[in-house]
């Protein structure tokens, strides 16, 4: 126990240090002793949630091998999103394959840019933003945080998730009056009322 304990915040540290989403990796860290709390509360399957988890988990990996490269990835019900900083489009279309070859991937959102890394200060823009974002979203009737998967990257707001239209329109209009974002873009799976 006390060992784990020890190793927590080096794992945050390293998971802060590695992502642009320092809440998710907070919440990661949290998550450890509570996971069963989370999986709950949220939408999708335990499995899918464990699937998700392994397919992050594996991708990371594989893109840490890239050079000069920032590649984000995110998954939600078997739904991968890749957001990030490429060096070029070879490099693109090899992490995209990546992706399209890993077991439990059901469909691919390819939003990497071929350009320079962003810099240490613009990452951190985007965590802050994400914590905004996530903060409306609690505040909306009817949605948890667990529907939602909050993504930003060069002031840009991706939403992943299981909800309905009107949770929909009201997470993305909340999104979109954050102060510093520039874009929205969903990428919703739509359950019934």
């Amino acid at each position: 126990m006390n060992v784990l304990l020890k190793q927590l915040p080096i794992i945050g540290f390293v998971a802060i240090m590695s992502t642009n989403c320092a809440v998710v990796a907070i919440g990661a860290v949290g998550a450890a002793a509570g996971t069963t709390a989370v999986v709950a509360t949220d939408p999708r399957l335990s499995s899918a949630v464990v699937n998700d988890n392994k397919i992050e988990a594996k991708l990371k990996i594989k893109y840490s091998e890239y050079d000069n490269a920032n590649i984000y990835v995110s998954s939600y019900n078997g739904v991968i999103l890749l957001t990030g900083q490429i060096q070029n489009n070879r490099m693109k279309e090899s992490a995209e394959f990546e992706a399209k070859v890993t077991p439990g991937v059901k469909r691919i959102y390819d939003y990497l840019s071929v350009r320079l890394p962003q810099s240490f200060a613009a990452i951190s823009q985007d965590s802050y933003t994400t914590t905004q974002v996530r903060a409306k979203i609690l505040s909306i009737n009817g949605v948890n945080s667990n529907d939602v998967k909050v993504v930003t990257t060069n002031n840009i707001v991706y939403l992943l998730g299981m909800v309905t239209r009107d949770q929909a329109n009201n997470i993305a209009d909340a999104a979109a009056h954050i102060n510093g974002v520039t874009k929205v873009i969903t990428l919703f799976e739509y359950i019934r009322n």
